[in-house]
């Protein structure tokens, strides 16, 4: 329990950080992590759903892991076609690795996710632990 206490209060610092230098424009990887924020985390009761635009992503290099309640999702943009000596007047879509991780606020099954990829957008299933769902507590009368 201690090491993902420890991670979540690495990930707040790290934040933090960022938020700090990227005001001053003291950190060069600011801004390409601000374009791969394009995540939705819906809590729908028993579960959470994700979901993500990333087009153009490469499905075959895409890696998605669960530890505990944090979801980290890894992958790599197709470069696309560029013809060799042309110059870019404005490019908006993403090239290259990216890596996001997002922390829940309650253990996941991890033996139950299902995720789909379709038309840009990734979808993920993620079924809360039987430990993190509300109990219904019987009283005795006596």
């Amino acid at each position: 329990m201690f090491g993902l206490q420890m991670i979540h209060e690495m990930d707040n610092l790290q934040r933090e950080m960022d938020k700090l230098l990227g005001g001053f424009s003291f950190n060069p990887f600011y801004l390409e992590r601000q374009q791969n924020r394009a995540f939705k985390v819906q809590d729908a009761g028993e579960a959470f759903e994700v979901k993500a635009a990333l087009p153009g992503l490469d499905i075959e290099k895409l890696e998605i892991s669960i530890l505990g309640r944090r979801l980290t999702l890894a992958g790599e943009f197709a470069s696309g076609d560029v013809p060799e000596g042309a110059s870019w007047h404005r490019r908006e879509r993403h090239t290259g690795r990216f890596e996001k991780s997002l922390l829940l606020n309650a253990n996941i099954d991890s033996d139950q996710v299902e995720a789909s990829y379709e038309k840009g957008l990734l979808r993920i299933n993620l079924p809360k632990a039987a430990s993190a769902l509300p109990k219904k507590i019987n009283v005795k009368v006596a």
